[in-house]
């Protein structure tokens, strides 16, 4: 038994989405269309009835009534229905209904010379039963209603005395057959066009559902590659990250240390000049400690007052510099930039410089870039800490090893000088002690008894101006009137020392041209004369000077080598006067 409301049921089961809920909403369509015609079959009778006029008011209240009544009860029945058994039931109710109430109709006009209008209404009656129970409703339908007609025409001609009309009845029948046929072959029709379109909507469904995977598909590879791409941009920025990293922890000086890592910044913000600078004086001013992409650097400082730049200072963070700050800042890479950023750099909370970076093209920094700009800062700032620790550490060393060896010098002068040998013996190992740890070239005259000076030791770095200097020495006993420096070291009893050796101070150390030039050659830079002292008295000189080294004399040189001339004096005092000399 073919039923083509309970078939959308089972069809339900192979389509989708709005398909499904259409086709499950097919039986309830259905009774409503059923409880429409119903309504529209006892609105019919009722204006029909009248016209017939052996039946009264009664026999057309009660024959409405009764049909309204009966679609009203089914109405009911089938929005209570939930299940296909339950749709089966009330079809199986509907069809013996529908059979009685047939029957009451055509009985209760049969005394109307024209009852055979009503059996017309069993062609609804017949279609009613094919959509409900398929073919089989349709041909019991068919059966039922036209025993009921024939039963009460025989009925009417014996009863009623009313005879049979053969050809209207012949035509009722026929219609009755023609009708299950009908309706059978076209539900037959609507169930193939049903199934290929529930075969269609499954094959759109299947397509749909296809196109829908391929579309995902690919938004899932141009995510994948999205990713892939953030993932090599991610990778390539923190090999960068790196790269930077191990530059900061080189261990080499810093002025080669930010060049090295400017020019691995450079890359990664596609930069054409990189800048480090460092806090300088005034206040707000900002040295060039490094720069990378510019053939000259038009100026060595700037000042930053007010704008972005003074802001990323304030707020600790990188940012774009797009106000007139950018001006002062741009004159560094010697004019205006399409895009610049500067990073302030913090170490231990305190600002030890700006790393500022000027682009050959418009560039928008996104917030990635302006983060790992952060972390390059950070890196930037920690090697500019690190370097000067190391360097505040190394002067610190050095100085440490400066004073112990000035110590070690005084240690070893006091034990020469207490040695039981001839004074000028102890005075040549004591410049030898000098050089080169406090000088270059060091050397002692002292005073003889008509004023002049003789030279009584010497030292050198280099041997041959150890003899140069000793014959000019041999040669001229300097005269008191002279202009060498040494006699304002010996008329003021106090130390006299050149930090700069200008030319005019170079002559009057020379004693002769050939002297000048030797002086020249030697390119001396700093000169120092310490008297010495016995008991107030000037016994003489200490002389120092640097030029191979180019060292300047520092406050603790000075200090080591009054120590030394005071230890040198006091030994010539101690001396007896005929062991000099």
């Amino acid at each position: 038994m073919t039923v083509l409301p309970r078939e959308s049921s089972s069809s339900s089961a192979d389509v989708r989405g709005a398909d499904i809920s259409d086709i499950a909403q097919a039986p309830r369509r259905f009774e409503r269309a059923i409880t429409s015609a119903r309504v529209a079959g006892a609105i019919a009778a009722l204006l029909i009835a009248p016209l017939l006029p052996n039946l009264g008011f009664g026999y057309v209240l009660a024959l409405s009534g009764f049909l309204l009544a009966w679609a009203a009860v089914l109405h009911v029945l089938s929005g209570r229905a939930t299940t296909a058994d339950d749709q089966e039931r009330i079809s199986l109710v509907a069809f013996v209904g529908d059979c009685v109430v047939i029957f009451l109709g055509m009985l209760t006009i049969t005394p109307e010379p024209n009852w055979m209008l009503f059996p017309l209404f069993a062609v609804l009656f017949i279609i009613t039963a094919a959509f409900r129970l398929g073919d089989v409703g349709a041909g019991a339908a068919t059966l039922v209603v036209s025993l009921e007609f024939v039963g009460l025409a025989l009925w009417r001609e014996r009863a009623l005395d009313l005879p049979i009309q053969i050809p209207y009845l012949a035509f009722i029948l026929v219609l009755y057959c023609l009708t299950a046929l009908i309706v059978s072959a076209m539900l037959r029709e609507v169930g193939v066009m049903r199934r290929e379109r529930t075969a269609l909507i499954r094959d759109a469904s299947d397509a749909g559902d296809l196109r829908r995977a391929d579309r995902e598909r690919r938004q899932l590879l141009d995510r994948e590659r999205a990713a892939r791409a953030d993932a090599e941009v991610a990778t390539a920025r923190l090999e960068a990250l790196q790269r930077i990293t191990d530059a900061a922890l080189a261990r080499s000086a810093l002025d080669d240390q930010l060049p090295e890592m400017l020019r691995r910044i450079m890359p990664v913000f596609e930069a054409r000049a990189a800048l480090a600078l460092v806090p300088a004086h005034p206040a707000g001013s900002f040295a060039v400690r490094a720069a990378v992409g510019l053939d000259q650097l038009p100026r060595a400082s700037v000042r930053v007052r007010g704008g972005d730049a003074e802001r990323a200072i304030q707020a600790r963070r990188p940012m774009a510099i797009l106000d007139l700050s950018a001006a002062e800042l741009d004159a560094l890479v010697g004019g205006p930039v399409q895009a610049s950023v500067v990073a302030p750099l913090h170490a231990e909370g305190e600002l030890v410089g700006l790393l500022y970076l000027a682009c050959e093209r418009g560039h928008t920094f996104t917030p990635d870039e302006v983060g790992l700009l952060r972390l390059i800062a950070e890196r930037v700032a920690s090697a500019i800490d690190r370097a000067a620790l190391l360097d505040s550490e190394r002067r610190a060393r050095a100085a440490a090893e400066a004073a112990e060896g000035r110590m070690r010098l005084l240690l070893q002068a006091g034990e020469t000088l207490g040695e039981e040998s001839a004074v000028e013996g102890r005075l040549e190992q004591i410049v030898r002690l000098a050089v080169p740890k406090l000088a270059d070239f060091c050397a002692i005259d002292l005073l003889e008894a008509d004023g002049s000076l003789r030279r009584v030791a010497l030292a050198a770095l280099d041997v041959d101006i150890e003899r140069a200097n000793w014959a000019v020495a041999s040669r001229y006993r300097r005269d008191p009137l002279g202009t060498h420096p040494v006699w304002d070291v010996l008329r003021d009893a106090r130390p006299v020392i050149w930090a700069e050796v200008d030319p005019d101070r170079l002559q009057r150390l020379a004693r002769n041209n050939e002297h000048l030039r030797q002086l020249l050659e030697r390119g001396i830079c700093a000169w120092m004369g310490v008297p010495l002292l016995v008991q107030g008295q000037v016994k003489g000189s200490m002389s120092f000077t640097n030029a191979e080294s180019q060292r300047r004399f520092a406050p603790e040189d000075v200090a080591t080598a009054e120590e030394l001339a005071g230890r040198v004096a006091a030994a010539i005092a101690r001396s007896p006067s005929d062991t000099i000399g």
